[in-house]
């Protein structure tokens, strides 16, 4: 995957000789014809299947995460060969033996995803270390003097093909991921610096290295049963667009397949809008990413590729609030396995698609074809919409075992998914629509409630509410951000996807927070702040809730991981209960240095008497 920015082989790039300048800013489709007018349509498909498998398995498969007796600990296993910095000949000599696919199964897999309530699936058919499971005709692949050939299907046998085949049978889309990196190719950017020596001073044909490109993606989409998406990885700044001979690719491949998506990775950015697809890696966008159609690729662990040593894994929980956040933000999901060498899933990855295949036996008509919630925020999880309806996806039920959906217009009726005949009881107040939960729901969680409703839903600020144990948690996700003066949401990356989403950029005294809230008791409550620390963002700010004030000091300090901070409290009287309009802010006193600290959280917890 595209992590060569933040990790030590930065120094590969910068170590070769270019044979471009920097690329100015592409055109979109570097200007081709038959891409822009064709999108809409292109797209109809991607837009409505919203969750796919995304599968890495290559010669790397074969390492499992080790090299040599060592076991590296970095999260992207296919990586290994860079890890561990082995030359492309004993790489090969060492794994090609080993990568058997003895116990592969293409329909067992299409089965898998397809059981899973998967609708495509994007296969590794290369990825950097220049091996492909396609039987590519190229004579570089075919033989050469460095690892004997590039091609690693068994003989006899065209795994990448076999793949291809079983999905589109099953029904669902399939395309290939290919990697226009290659630490093999003599010609690329890379193939005889940082990996492979050059005792005789060659001098990389880039041109070359740019046809083989051409006419392997040209296999991909002429031999093979429809190729749905070309799924590309990676570009940078010096490499991008017609570095890699974009216009020739993308000029024929419309022709070759006319109904293929292409993502944004000609071009550098994971964000860029260039493609069809852009391609936010490990990380949901705060606001997702407006304008554009996307999707998250994401881990089930930590590694893209099989690693022996990564346990891991993700919880049900924690994959299925990525996967209704990403579609709640108007993305597409796309859920990573990582097969041995042999062919086989791990059961661990097999039984969190089971698990999700039986969610979505139940619940798939809130995932399919809807679009972004019209809440920024709501506390008991995530909400999707289709036209007259809206899809409550609640994981965090309330502590009085209601939800309020900050909704003006009218809910005709609400009922939970998989039980059309148990409606909900409705009511209104300021807040919103108030919907009564059923008591002791026994399905698996996230609870779904669907709501019908006239015309477009009509949208007022939502309150946060106090949760089961008293307590009342205010997210940079929730808050209102006043000021146009650069404060925004900063959220998670590729290399930290755990990161909370904080407020940041917060360099202007007339910015502020607002949080709407709705407490449920009265008492003393401790305030809890949670920032990051960073010895250049100092400053001062007061958190206010009616008259009541605290002030928060952040000296200097170092730390690249959020904290907690003990404030003081806040006393919440009998009549802020009922008060409509009772809120917490923040405003900023002073701030030294480049910005005040970024915040995630405020959390009142309240005090036991």
């Amino acid at each position: 995957m595209n992590i060569i920015k933040k990790i030590s082989l930065i120094g590969i790039l910068a170590a070769t000789s270019l044979s471009t300048k920097a690329q100015e800013a592409s055109l979109p489709y570097e200007g081709v014809a038959g891409w822009e007018e064709t999108k809409d349509k292109r797209m109809e498909w991607f837009r409505e299947a919203r969750f796919g498998m995304f599968i890495h398995w290559g010669l790397y498969s074969a390492a499992a995460g080790s090299w040599d007796g060592k076991q590296y600990p970095q999260h992207y296993a296919e990586w290994i060969q860079a890890w561990a910095k082995v030359p492309s000949k004993p790489y090969a000599e060492v794994l090609k033996p080993k990568f058997t696919a003895s116990k592969f199964n293409a329909d067992e897999w299409a089965k898998l995803a397809d059981d899973a309530g998967m609708k495509y699936m994007i296969i590794t058919s290369r990825h950097h270390e220049g091996f492909s499971i396609f039987n590519s005709k190229q004579p570089f692949a075919l033989n050469n003097d460095i690892t004997g050939g590039t091609n690693i299907s068994p003989d006899g046998r065209d795994l990448y093909g076999e793949i291809i085949t079983a999905f589109h049978k099953k029904g669902l889309k399939a395309g290939a991921y290919y990697s226009l990196l290659d630490w093999q190719h003599p010609d690329s950017y890379e193939g005889v610096s940082y990996l492979n020596s050059n005792p005789t001073g060659y001098q990389p044909n880039h041109e070359s290295y740019k046809n083989f490109l051409y006419e392997q993606v040209k296999e991909l989409a002429t031999n093979y049963d429809a190729l749905d998406v070309l799924w590309l990885d990676f570009s940078s700044k010096k490499h991008q667009g017609e570095s890699w001979g974009t216009k020739r690719i993308l000029k024929d491949l419309i022709k070759w397949q006319p109904n293929i998506l292409v993502n944004n990775r000609f071009w550098d950015g994971l964000e860029n809008k260039n493609g069809d697809i852009g391609t936010p890696e490990k990380y949901i966008p705060p606001t997702g990413l407006p304008g554009m159609d996307w999707e998250v690729s994401h881990t089930m662990n930590e590694s893209y590729g099989y690693s022996a040593h990564d346990k891991n894994w993700k919880s049900f929980d924690k994959t299925m609030r990525l996967f209704i956040e990403t579609v709640s933000k108007g993305g597409n999901f796309l859920l990573n396995v990582g097969p041995d060498a042999e062919g086989a899933i791990p059961d661990e990855a097999k039984k969190l698609l089971k698990d999700i295949g039986t969610w979505m036996s139940v619940n798939s008509e809130a995932i399919y074809g809807t679009t972004a919630s019209p809440f920024q925020t709501v506390d008991w999880g995530y909400s999707t919409q289709k036209k007259g309806k809206l899809y409550f996806h609640v994981f965090d039920i309330p502590a009085d075992g209601n939800i309020t959906v900050p909704l003006s217009s009218a809910i005709k009726q609400a009922h939970i998914l998989g039980a059309p005949k148990q409606k909900l009881q409705i009511d209104s107040d300021l807040a919103g629509k108030i919907i009564q939960l059923p008591e002791g729901f026994g399905g698996q969680m996230p609870l779904v409630i669907v709501a019908d409703i006239e015309g477009e839903p009509q949208v007022i600020q939502s309150q946060v509410q106090s949760q089961k144990d008293g307590r009342i948690v205010l997210t940079a996700n929730n808050a209102q951000l006043v000021g146009n003066n650069g404060i925004k949401l900063i959220g998670a990356t590729t290399h930290n996807p755990n990161r909370p989403n904080a407020v940041g950029s917060w360099t202007n005294k007339n910015d502020h927070v607002i949080w709407d809230i709705k407490i449920q008791r009265p008492g003393q409550y401790e305030v809890i702040l949670n920032y990051l620390p960073n010895e250049k963002h100092t400053g001062t700010i007061t958190i206010k809730m009616g008259s009541q004030t605290l002030n928060q000091v952040f000296s200097t300090e170092t730390g690249n991981s959020f904290t907690d901070k003990k404030v003081g409290y806040f006393e919440v009287t009998q009549q802020d209960i009922g008060d409509a309009a009772l809120q917490i802010q923040l405003h900023a006193d002073n701030i030294q240095g480049e910005a005040l600290p970024e915040i995630s959280s405020i959390t009142l917890i309240p005090v036991s008497k």
